[in-house]
């Protein structure tokens, strides 16, 4: 009778007893800091994490500065637009193609009421507010029976709190202020509230996305942090300026009299017209007398207010790699260069491709892995979650080499190689990943069919089936290039296809004839 996971008996190589012992200890550190006091909230066996700047205070910001507003969208839009595909691993069984039809289907089609494309777009969100908090409603869908997600409902980062183990400091779900209609808490469910006003998301219906885990893998980081900083400057240097600006457009008088009171008396009665008014004084007789004058100002210190708002500008866009945004302005100046600009924008989309690199990681690990796990079974092979390239630099390279092999009279590559450059291809192109490849195995069937039956005196069957494979997956991958190509400006995202989800098949607009 075969052991259970709990009685196997682990044979470890020749080692010493102390080093077996080390090993097999478990964690004994903290990733907490000592000097840290973020976390100020301690309930329930959890340390809960309150932040440093309120959400709402970046909510404001993005309301009322215009330049916080543009580097925000500078930030999230690449990723917002950019392609994705759910990729398949060696051995497996259909579990690309039922994530597929969870993630990236309509809901009318057996897929989430929330679309893939809202909840990167909120995924987004954590890039301003340091962490984007998802709760995982689980349903049972009827077409299969399959364990399905009918949600990744967004929660506000402003009224979540995430909770860590308070030795290990590993995530364990996180907690989320209730909205309160009436003095009432307005909430599905009182069983989960352990403390009035709070409901708890546990652990494995919980998927917290933390950005910036680099440098700061417990509380994240805000991408504009160093933007409100500046933007609590800009509004005290706005206020200062239009108190300038305020008393430049008022005129100071100076009142003249044969004596200081007669003088202050007159200046008294010129005060009391405010903006409009008649009043009479004595004249002296004497030649060149006046009885007041304007002191007028240079009005040159407005300068000094417009550059250091200027300056303020010039560093928020440089703190997120966004100096480009800059250049506009100089060029009304006379200055600027083409070729900076195209540096600058190539290396920030680069910087914004590591982003997507963690958030790829993120929804495989922690929303891929366990809809896999729950239906298919820890063994399992597992998908990746990928983003497209977000600049045209290597999609154009793919597709010309796409181009080159479809339209070579042999090809010199294996067929492995062949079919990544295909799926490669289709994500560029925002093709149905799973359409492609059914097109590509039904092609290549077909071709290795005709092959082996009309296979050249000589030739062995099976060598004939191989040829003929890689003949048709070539043609396939031919008509496909040259329909999507035509047709890739109006070409739907995958979410956004209607289909069903068993049904691998490309719409009207890309149909292959």
């Amino acid at each position: 009778m075969a052991d259970s996971p709990a009685q196997k008996v682990v044979a470890f190589p020749n080692l010493k007893p102390g080093v077996k012992r080390a090993i097999m200890s478990g964690e004994v550190g903290s990733s907490f800091d000592a000097g840290e006091r973020m976390f100020a909230g301690y309930s329930d066996n959890a340390v809960l994490d309150y932040g440093t700047y309120n959400a709402r205070d970046y909510e404001v910001m993005l309301r009322k500065d215009g330049q916080a507003a543009a580097i925000e969208a500078v930030l999230t839009l690449p990723i917002r637009q950019a392609s994705r595909a759910i990729e398949a691993t060696r051995d497996d069984h259909g579990e690309a193609e039922f994530c597929r039809s969870v993630l990236m289907t309509p809901h009318t089609g057996g897929g989430m009421k929330t679309p893939l494309q809202d909840v990167i777009g909120q995924l987004t969100s954590a890039q301003t507010f340091r962490k984007a908090y998802f709760e995982k409603v689980f349903d049972v869908r009827d077409s299969d029976g399959k364990i399905v997600y009918e949600k990744l409902a967004f929660r506000p980062a402003a009224t979540c709190e995430q909770k860590r183990d308070p030795q290990t400091a590993a995530p364990i779900g996180f907690r989320q202020q209730v909205w309160m209609f009436g003095g009432e808490p307005m909430t599905a469910s009182t069983a989960r509230q352990k403390y009035p006003g709070y409901v708890e998301i546990d652990q494995v219906r919980s998927f917290v996305y933390v950005n910036g885990k680099h440098r700061q893998p417990l509380l994240g980081t805000s991408e504009l942090e160093l933007t409100y900083t500046c933007y609590l400057t800009k509004l005290k240097l706005l206020f200062l300026w239009f108190q300038y600006l305020e008393a430049q457009s008022l005129p100071k008088v100076i009142v003249y009299g044969q004596s200081q009171p007669q003088a202050n008396e007159r200046a008294d009665d010129v005060a009391s017209m405010r903006a409009s008014g008649i009043v009479g004084f004595e004249r002296t007789g004497q030649p060149g007398d006046k009885t007041f004058d304007i002191l007028e100002s240079a009005g040159k210190g407005a300068d000094q207010f417009n550059s250091a708002l200027s300056f303020l500008e010039t560093w928020q866009t440089s703190s997120v790699l966004a100096g480009f945004m800059g250049l506009s302005s100089l060029a009304s100046l006379g200055r600027g260069s083409l070729a900076l600009s195209q540096d600058q924008s190539a290396f920030f989309l680069k910087s914004r491709q590591a982003v997507t690199a963690e958030m790829e990681v993120a929804i495989t690990h922690d929303v891929i892995a366990p809809l896999v796990t729950l239906n298919f079974g820890p063994g399992a092979a597992y998908p990746a979650f990928k983003f497209g390239q977000l600049t045209d630099e290597s999609d154009a390279a793919v597709v010309g080499l796409f181009q080159a092999m479809s339209v070579a009279p042999a090809l010199q590559v294996p067929a492995g190689i062949f079919d990544i450059i295909i799926e490669r291809t289709a994500t560029a192109l925002n093709l149905d990943q799973g359409a492609v490849e059914q097109i590509v195995k039904e092609a290549a069937a077909q071709r290795a069919v005709q092959a082996t039956a009309t296979a050249p005196p000589g030739v062995p069957p099976a060598a004939a089936a191989g040829i003929g494979q890689l003949a048709g997956a070539a043609d396939a991958a031919a008509r496909i290039y040259k329909k999507a190509l035509k047709d890739s400006s109006n070409a739907p995202l995958p979410e956004n296809m209607s289909q069903p989800f068993d049904v691998p098949n490309l719409s009207s607009s890309t149909q292959l004839h």
